[in-house]
């Protein structure tokens, strides 16, 4: 017999079986949570959204949350190598064993409810943050907001980070009608942090704002950052002054994230310390289980790897990869689901002037190697060649000696730090 977590990845998938496994409102969610007991219930709830940034801002929030010492459980989607990754408690997974017990336990209300896969990791993971006696959770909310299952929660904070054109067949085809969608999250009489985003987005958002009687926090009004000498940062936000902050978080797109995450702890859990906030921004990766954001997993050459998928995203990839790479040749190992702006995405790439080698992205919304490889020149990329997989184009960069920046979709970054795990064992 199948085990019983693999069985939970035969749920309806968005990220595999596209706009069909999308099934908006709360009933289902509403039966699971019912039919484990209420585990929300147990702790205080932040929810983070926006196109761009909600996993590494909820992922900041949560590791300042764990530096105080603060039992902190965060929930973040897509995960990267296992469906446990969407859980952790202080930067921890779950066990298989307790994972596959749950699963087994609650099979049937998963079947019984309909759930998607994305509504059973979300209820499984709040049972998981009961389990083990959080007080705070921070939640990344999946697509949108208004309608999404992570909006059955009553969060005490809300945090919108960002706003672009993505998803618009199913969040509308303007900034304003995504803005409105993500600022459902909001709650009557609760905050709201906004980070940086265009003028027509911040305008629907305060509109829903006031009339949720929510106050709503600019977070780039409120905190400054400024460059320092190798690499540190001076944050101000308030009368709070942290000096010479090491950020393990790469590029000044991370900065409004930044920005955000201070001013919702603020908002949230006021008494938390300087210490905890620096150790916080300093060590992500390991108090949060955060990866795959600007991340280098190889230093010579320098391989870095990035879940950006639209074009806001890759262009803040891009600046920040261009500060760490150095070699005379550098490429793009680009993977890319069929929804998504390619030919943007390859504008922006070919006014780089760095070669591009395509990799396929499997499943019902994947593009094959060969699909965008054609993007990619009609686009303007003068250097471009298509890889069956990322193993054989990042075996091709290494042999050459080149930089590397791998981006496009979580399933391409995925397989990078597959293939570098699988490296460093050997």
């Amino acid at each position: 017999m199948k085990p019983f977590t693999n069985r939970l990845m035969d749920l309806p998938r968005y990220a595999v079986n596209g706009a069909s496994a999308i099934h908006p409102g709360f009933d289902r969610i509403r039966m699971l949570l019912d039919g484990m007991g209420h585990p929300e219930k147990e702790f205080a709830v932040a929810l983070v959204a926006g196109t761009n940034g909600k996993g590494s801002t909820a992922s900041i929030i949560a590791a300042c949350l764990t530096s105080q010492g603060i039992r902190t459980g965060l929930h973040t989607s897509p995960h990267l190598l296992h469906v446990s990754e969407r859980m952790r408690v202080d930067g921890q997974a779950p066990s298989a064993e307790w994972l596959e017990t749950q699963c087994e336990r609650f099979e049937g209300l998963f079947f019984e409810c309909q759930a998607s896969f994305f509504e059973a990791t979300l209820a499984l993971s709040l049972l998981w943050f009961a389990d083990q006696k959080v007080t705070h959770a921070v939640v990344e909310v999946g697509l949108g907001g208004r309608l999404d299952a992570t909006n059955v929660l009553e969060a005490e904070v809300s945090v919108i980070t960002g706003v672009a054109l993505d998803h618009t067949d199913i969040l509308g085809d303007t900034v304003g009608k995504i803005a409105t969608e993500k600022a459902g999250i909001i709650k009557k009489g609760k905050p709201v942090i906004l980070g940086r985003m265009p003028e027509e987005a911040r305008l629907a958002i305060e509109e829903v704002a006031r009339r949720q009687e929510a106050p709503v926090f600019l977070a780039e009004n409120l905190v400054t950052i400024t460059s320092m000498d190798r690499g540190f940062v001076r944050v101000v936000s308030g009368n709070r002054h942290l000096e010479e902050v090491a950020p393990e978080l790469r590029g000044h797109h991370q900065w409004s994230n930044t920005a955000a995450s201070l001013i919702a702890l603020d908002c949230w859990v006021p008494k938390i310390s300087d210490q905890a906030l620096q150790s916080g921004l300093e060590h992500v990766r390991a108090l949060a289980g955060l990866r795959a954001r600007t991340e280098i997993v190889h230093t010579s050459p320098v391989v870095m790897v990035d879940v950006g998928h639209n074009p806001d995203a890759v262009a803040n990839a891009l600046i920040a990869f261009g500060t760490v790479a150095d070699c005379p040749q550098s490429c793009i190992v680009l993977g890319l689901l069929s929804d998504k702006d390619a030919s943007e995405i390859g504008r922006l790439i070919a006014k780089t002037g760095l070669q591009v080698f395509t990799v396929p992205v499997h499943g019902e919304r994947g593009r094959t190697e060969t699909a965008l490889l054609d993007v990619m020149k009609t686009a303007g990329v003068s250097q471009v060649r298509a890889f069956s997989s990322v193993p054989k184009a990042l075996v091709f960069a290494l042999d050459a000696n080149m930089d590397c920046l791998v981006i496009g979709s979580h399933f391409v970054a995925a397989e990078a730090l597959t293939f570098f795990a699988a490296s460093a064992t050997l």
